[in-house]
């Protein structure tokens, strides 16, 4: 693959997925702009991000919006407006970046952590179902969250930060007999979406395998190029592993095709990974100019222990 057919591909990828403006611009924010300082000059964004189709009115608007809904706080140095992730929202994105960056599964030792929110107000249940949600929490019956492998301390960290943790009750179960686990399997592979998920990882795979293979084996991406790649595939990744519910192997079909795809991300993010760099700290700005060189924890993105 040369440089033109890069650039073909990211034009063909980005008509395909439609992207979101909002979305890319959290992607984009918590992807990369929180590895380099947190903030970030609007302008050289809108630079950035117009190759991907999304012009400056669409930044602009995106950008209102996050601010609005609390994700983004903005800050003016004369005419210039610069941007950062809000606290609440940093909290927000890495809980999420534990399950987005990891490139090993749990070991399952067979049990379910399982949430009640017995007594959660009405005005709290739909912020606390999307904060399951993001953790890769689903519901189990009516009323009953379950996860078979959470981070208790990511569940903990939201139920104080909602002040909720005297209004649900948390279980720590199993199944009673083997039967039971049998029956289990069923019904989250009927309720959850496991088939559509299982699609959505294919579509991922379809689309990166050969340019993995390119990037591998052809002619490099130039750090533009790498920038774009690596944006379009972690917001692609990321949308995908947050509605994954990070069942064991013995819960999933055969051949389960999100195994797979964390293996590509962790490939294609770490050849992507220093041209990508390049090009943030020498065309994206902050107020003391260049964004400043990526944090060390970055590099511990999608290593085996």
């Amino acid at each position: 693959m040369n440089s033109e057919t890069y650039d073909k591909f990211i034009s063909t990828r980005t008509k395909q997925i439609k992207l979101s403006g909002t979305s890319l611009i959290v992607t984009v924010f918590g992807d990369l702009i929180t590895q380099h300082g947190n903030w970030v000059w609007l302008g050289s964004l809108i630079e950035a991000l117009e190759p991907l189709g999304i012009n400056e009115r669409l930044v602009r608007t995106s950008v209102y919006r996050l601010v609005q809904n609390d994700w983004l706080i903005r800050k003016k140095i004369k005419k210039n407006s610069y941007y950062s992730f809000s606290e609440e929202a940093k909290r927000h994105y890495d809980r999420a970046a534990l399950r987005i960056y990891t490139a090993e599964q749990a070991q399952w030792d067979g049990s379910w952590l399982l949430v009640l929110p017995v007594f959660v107000e009405e005005n709290k249940k739909e912020q606390l179902q999307k904060e399951l949600t993001w953790l890769g929490f689903s519901p189990l019956s009516t009323g009953i969250w379950a996860h078979p492998s959470i981070a208790k301390d990511s569940l903990e960290e939201v139920l104080v930060q909602l002040d909720l943790t005297e209004q649900v009750i948390i279980f720590n179960s199993t199944t009673y007999q083997k039967t039971s686990q049998t029956t289990l399997k069923k019904l989250v592979q009927e309720r959850w979406n496991i088939e559509q998920l299982s699609n959505d990882y294919q579509l991922i795979l379809d689309a990166y395998r050969p340019l993995l293979l390119d990037v591998m084996e052809k002619e490099k991406p130039t750090p533009q190029q790498a920038f774009l790649l690596r944006t379009l595939f972690i917001h692609e990744f990321r949308r995908v592993l947050i509605k994954d519910h990070e069942l064991p192997e013995s819960m999933l079909p055969y051949d389960w095709p999100g195994f797979e795809t964390v293996e590509l991300a962790e490939k294609l993010y770490g050849l992507l990974a220093d041209d990508s760099i390049d090009y943030v700290q020498t065309h994206l700005k902050n107020p003391q100019g260049h964004l400043p060189r990526v944090n060390r924890t970055f590099w511990q993105r999608f290593k085996k222990s």
